[in-house]
């Protein structure tokens, strides 16, 4: 962009620019501190603010987070989206490609020298998965109308898995949740089940970013239902990321006394986009 300048600015406040000086139209982050450039190359420097003018390094400018940027050297191509870029505080029309690139859409041409330019507020999105796999002769099972793989001994495994969303901006699981129910009989916590999680990216070899959770209880009365927090199953750093694709598995670590199998139902996988 060539002379840009912003008209139509919403939501203005002011702020205290970062280390590098910034122009009218570049994406900001708060960093703890002050406002810094941001950046698609990590999700963690997703944009938040955009620069209503040029300031310089450690000024107080104003930021707005909705506007019309306005280049009338009219590079845009009028009906197209734009996406944050992995050159730090632009934008582009070009989706980012990188492995983990976050893919932030902040602006759409309504001309061929305007982009309406919004940055929206992260939002929850939930990522719902049954177990269509298991390693082990474990049953299919129905406990009135839930229905699913049941763990019946010890090392017996159920699996699942998903991809991280592109415009994720958690590094790890805001909040996980492991369903199972029983039959007829209760379990006691001395059932116990263990989940392990890896993720990666195309060519990254299967195990390169790993966690876990070990020996939590499957305890559930007869015929009820249960949900345990697994997202410490979820927090290693890298596992989280744009675009990673996280493979799951529960195994059954300890049969212990109850005499009843878990029906597995699902696993659910809180996270914040943008």
């Amino acid at each position: 962009m060539a002379d840009p300048y912003v008209r139509q600015a919403r939501n203005v406040f002011t702020a205290t620019i970062g280390s590098t000086d910034v122009v009218a139209g570049d994406m900001l982050y708060f960093d703890g501190t002050d406002w810094e450039l941001a950046d698609a190359d990590d999700n963690t420097k997703f944009a938040e603010a955009i620069a209503t003018n040029t300031f310089k390094t450690t000024e107080t400018g104003t930021l707005c987070t909705s506007c019309v940027i306005v280049d009338i050297d009219a590079p845009y191509t009028q009906g197209t989206s734009f996406y944050l870029s992995t050159t730090a505080g632009e934008i582009t029309t070009t989706r980012p490609t990188g492995a983990e690139n976050l893919m932030q859409v902040v602006g759409f041409a309504i001309s061929t020298s305007e982009v309406r330019a919004t940055i929206q507020i992260p939002r929850e999105v939930t990522i719902s998965m049954q177990f269509p796999y298991t390693t082990h002769v474990a049953p299919q099972d129905r406990d009135n109308d839930f229905m699913g793989l049941g763990l019946d001994d010890d090392n017996a495994e159920v699996g699942c898995g998903f991809m991280v969303p592109q415009n994720c901006v958690s590094t790890s699981a805001t909040i996980a949740y492991l369903w199972w129910c029983g039959t007829g009989t209760l379990l006691d916590t001395s059932d116990t089940y263990t989940i392990d999680a890896s993720g990666g990216v195309d060519d990254e070899t299967t195990s390169a970013t790993t966690d876990g959770i070990s020996a939590a209880s499957l305890a559930v009365a007869a015929n009820d239902l249960a949900v345990a927090d697994v997202s410490a199953g979820f927090n290693a750093t890298g596992l989280i990321a744009p675009g990673n694709y996280i493979g799951v598995a529960v195994k059954k670590a300890a049969e212990g006394t109850g005499g009843d199998d878990p029906i597995m139902l699902g696993l659910e996988v809180v996270l914040l986009v943008v």
